[in-house]
């Protein structure tokens, strides 16, 4: 297919969208993985509820065994926005399939049996207790939780 050229560049769409969702939308949060794609789009984000006044919800699924420098942008992200974001730094015993063993198809963070083998302690910003979650369960999917997380999040509204 030829290319079209649309005369706008991406970081000018892009923010003309995170406008859109403000506009549009009475509640949002962001997504992060502390990665590439999602620290640009935090800082996005962020720029656009400062400008309004408003607070956005960020997420941060912490997976206990990351790289120490993804958890220290993490830090870095959470502290410089500490002021525009309601933060949701989960540090619960969260499943997801595990495709480096044989033996166990399913591996959980945080698992609190087997708290003598966690990679490092939880951060004091994180949310720590599933209690605190209302549609937690024992057992819950990272793939059932993010999106759980979005409905409970937005509490009926768009």
């Amino acid at each position: 297919m030829p290319k079209i050229n649309l005369n706008i560049d991406v970081l000018t769409d892009a923010k003309e969208r995170i406008s859109w969702a403000f506009d549009t939308f009475p509640k949002a949060y962001c997504s992060f993985s502390a990665g590439k794609d999602s620290g640009v789009m935090v800082h996005l984000v962020c720029e656009e509820a400062r400008k309004r006044g408003r607070k956005i919800g960020l997420f941060f699924l912490d997976w206990e065994a990351q790289f120490s420098l993804t958890i220290d942008f993490a830090r870095k992200i959470f502290k410089e926005y500490e002021d525009c974001i309601e933060p949701y730094w989960m540090a619960v015993p969260i499943k997801t399939w595990n495709a480096v063993s044989a033996y166990q198809p399913e591996w959980t963070a945080w698992d609190e049996n087997k708290k003598n083998l966690w990679v490092r302690e939880k951060e004091n910003i994180s949310i720590k207790d599933s209690a605190l979650i209302p549609f937690w369960y024992d057992g819950i999917m990272f793939e059932e939780f993010v999106p759980t997380f979005g409905q409970w999040y937005a509490q009926g509204e768009k």
